[in-house]
């Protein structure tokens, strides 16, 4: 520097002093230093940033050496947020500045708005350590969750420390488990000791249940113990637990040891026993086990060679001796009948085979009786035809048969007649119908029924026999014994004194029919030379006819003073039924007395129909039938009036004669009708007959008198009863009526049907009772009034 220059210096160093020596005129404002501050910025001469209060300007290295100092001042970990105010600086002005010292710095790291320091890390390191020593196990999810840092970041720094700060591996299965090696030393000797020791197909998850194991650590250790031959086996399933089995290679040994034994021992094997042991397909694998073996497969049971043959020597023995054996109490108890079934039947088309003359039937699926023995109870059987054959012959009951097969046939003759008639009606029109046309048809069947009557004896006996021949299974056909009195027979058989019930049942069905159509022929023969001796000693008699035409008009008369309770159209209707019912009765018992005085075969009285009842009037005397077929006509469409006026001449036709009316009478028969329905409601168990009963009862009751309608006047009966019964008892017989309703609407429906069902069987005792007391608490209210 020349001398000049260096003057030059010293004269502005003495100008700088004297500037800096003399007093301001002029200062710039706080505003003016804003402005000025601002303007630097925007042209780039000058780089701060305002704090938030706006009072202070920080440079960039200024802050980042602050946002340093808090870093190390909470313990290597800051929040952002605590900076904004600590710093007193914009939250995007301090994550910028962060973000750089991230980058610049490499023991800083920015994780979730969080500076986090190196430092720090080796730190939280020492802390997993030192718990995966203690614990020997765990999981990245649970350092995530206990130190709130984001997984990958976390599975970094551990891995980053493995071998160093943290002693512990990595699953090779899942890298975010993390062993000790001692752990890993003793799991794995745990798990190479429970598979050693399974000695049957076992599912994993039992295993970790039963032993607290990891479940990929499981996994990998299971799977390096079997790829190395040290466990011998097989995991299956894959890595799913509930699926995953391991089997043991010594199962299979086990397995077939065991079939072995069991056949050997038990000469049979059962599949379902098989499957139990997983044998899946338990037939194919006994076919390839025992190929050289000859065994019985059946149904689902495997049989050998000693089992069958005690099944056939049971069999020989009990044909040879000519008796029965039951072969289901040889059998192991695992069998079922059916199982039985076809073992007997194998049994026995082997003894077919080697051309056996004994022959058997099989009962009960395993009871096998031979041909001998039933010969034998056959013959036993019909040792007891002819005595009662006597006894049915002698009681009418074969002659009702005989009867009941004319009737048929004269009731087709009739069918025929009638449709004959109908094409006439038709072909004449109105003029052929009424009453004319009736007749005119009826006396048709009248001639018709007298001329086969005159063919002679021989033809009747041939229509008789004809008969018999075609309806020896008819319901009408006399029985030889009963089900009940011929599984007694057998039972008392000497040789089947032992047999179980089941075969005494099957035989009695085996045998009935073809027992009962022999009877039928012993039987036939008995009554041929009954008839051929003498006539029918069982007619009724003519005081037992008066007692029973007397009780049935009082039956009538007290049942007309019932109907007239109610309004016009329920009285037709009342009085319809009572001509059907009960009138009917009354003409039915002279018809069929005088039936039977003139020697006229007839079915019993229940079965008389109305063309049944007028055909039989045809074949009466010309001076009584005109008379029956009046009070028969009475019976439709006609009013009670006309009815006692024909029905008084048809009494007088029988002969007998009526008392006059008697109180004592009436109240005798109203008790005697009460007794009968309170008897029938006791017995009920069908719960619309029930009601029906229930309302008779209470009906009769109420009014003194008898009433008798069918089951569709219930309602109509319980409309009256409403204000003649308390409220209480009313209400439970219209509950009871609503579930009978809705059990016969939902037939067809099973699960609706027994709700109703269950409903109906617990209010029936409370019907039954309000019928059978009502009675009795009206009596002892009055006696309380009285």
């Amino acid at each position: 520097m020349s001398s000049a220059d260096w003057e030059e210096v010293k004269r502005l160093a003495a100008d700088f002093q004297r500037a800096q020596l003399t007093s301001t005129l002029q200062k710039l404002s706080e505003r003016n230093c804003v402005e000025i501050i601002s303007k630097l910025g925007e042209l780039g001469l000058l780089d701060v940033y305002h704090t938030n209060d706006g009072k202070e300007y920080i440079t960039p290295a200024q802050l980042s050496k602050e946002i340093q100092d808090e870093v190390f001042l909470h313990g290597g970990r800051v929040n952002l947020v605590d900076l904004v105010d600590s710093l007193c600086v914009d939250h995007s002005v301090i994550e910028k500045r962060a973000s750089l010292l991230a980058h610049s710095d490499s023991s800083l790291c920015f994780v979730l708005g969080q500076l986090v320091s190196k430092d720090y890390l080796d730190a939280i390191a020492e802390e997993i350590n030192e718990k995966l020593q203690q614990e020997g196990t765990t999981t990245i999810a649970e350092l995530v969750k206990h130190y709130e840092l984001p997984g990958d970041f976390m599975l970094e720094v551990i891995v980053e420390r493995l071998g160093t700060l943290i002693q512990g591996q990595q699953d090779t299965s899942d890298p975010t488990v993390i062993f000790t090696d001692a752990f890993v030393a003793r799991n794995k000797a745990h798990i190479r000791g429970v598979l050693s020791a399974i000695t049957r197909p076992t599912q994993v998850s039992v295993i970790l249940a039963q032993h607290g194991f990891q479940q990929r650590l499981f996994f990998s250790v299971a799977e390096k113990l079997i790829q190395s031959g040290r466990v011998p086996g097989v995991l299956t399933g894959g890595r799913q637990v509930h699926r995953a089995m391991y089997i043991p290679s010594i199962y299979s040994r086990t397995q077939n040891e065991w079939v072995d034994s069991f056949l050997k021992q038990n000469g049979y094997l059962d599949f379902e026993a098989l499957r139990r042991l997983d044998i899946n397909d338990p037939e194919s694998h006994i076919r390839r086990r025992f190929k050289d073996e000859d065994l019985t497969f059946v149904a689902n049971v495997c049989v050998g060679p000693s089992l069958i043959d005690q099944v056939d020597a049971a069999i020989d023995d009990a044909l040879i001796s000519g008796n029965w054996v039951d072969i289901y109490p040889l059998l192991p108890t695992v069998f079922s009948p059916e199982v039985g079934h076809q073992l007997v039947d194998i049994a026995l088309k082997r003894r077919q085979d080697k051309k056996s003359t004994a022959h058997a039937k099989v009962f009960s699926d395993t009871i096998v009786v031979s041909d001998q023995l039933l010969t034998k109870l056959s013959n036993h059987l019909q040792q007891l035809m002819p005595k009662r054959a006597k006894e049915v012959v002698e009681k009418g009951a074969f002659k009702k048969q005989v009867a009941v097969g004319k009737i048929k046939q004269h009731d087709e003759d009739f069918s025929k007649n009638k449709k004959d008639d109908r094409r006439k009606k038709a072909a004449s029109g109105k003029a052929g119908g009424g009453t004319q046309g009736r007749e005119t048809k009826t006396k048709a069947t009248k001639n018709k029924g007298r001329g086969r009557r005159g063919g002679g004896g021989g033809h009747d006996s041939d229509d008789d026999d004809d008969h018999h021949r075609g309806n020896a299974g008819d319901s009408s056909a006399v029985e030889f014994l009963s089900v009940e009195d011929m599984q007694t027979e057998i039972v008392n058989f000497s040789e089947l004194a032992d047999c179980p019930e089941e075969l005494v049942e099957e035989l009695t069905s085996h045998l009935h029919n073809p027992m009962t159509k022999q009877f039928q022929e012993v039987a036939k023969s008995v009554f041929m030379a009954t008839v051929a001796v003498g006539g029918d000693a069982r007619r009724k008699t003519h005081q037992q006819l008066q007692d029973k035409v007397s009780a049935l008009l009082i039956t009538i008369k007290l049942s007309e003073k019932s109907i007239k309770v109610f309004d016009d159209e329920k009285q037709t209707q009342l009085k319809k039924h009572l001509l059907k019912t009960q009138c009917t009765e009354l003409v039915n018992e002279l018809v069929l007395y005088l039936a039977d005085d003139s020697l006229i075969d007839i079915a019993d009285n229940k079965d008389v129909t109305p063309e049944i009842r007028l055909k039989i009037i045809h074949k009466l005397p010309e001076d009584v039938s005109a008379t029956l077929i009046k009070a028969h006509k009475t019976l439709i469409n006609s009013t009670l009036e006309e009815f006692y006026e024909a029905v008084d001449g048809a009494i007088a036709a029988t002969g007998i004669m009526l008392k006059k009316k008697d109180n004592k009478k009436d109240r005798q028969v109203l008790l005697s009708h009460r007794s009968a329905l309170l008897e029938q409601i006791e017995g009920s168990l069908d719960p619309p007959l029930t009601l029906h009963l229930a309302c008779l009862v209470l009906f009769q009751a109420a009014t003194g008198n008898m009433l008798h309608a069918s089951g569709k006047f219930v309602p109509h009966m319980l409309a009256y009863l409403k204000t003649h019964i308390p409220a209480d008892k009313f209400s439970v017989l219209h509950e009871y009526q609503d579930l009978v309703i809705k059990s016969l609407m939902n037939k067809n429906e099973a699960a609706g049907d027994c709700g109703v069902r269950l409903q109906l069987e617990a209010l029936t005792p409370a019907v039954k009772e309000v019928a059978v007391t009502f009675k009795k608490v009206v009596a002892s209210e009055q006696n309380t009034e009285d």
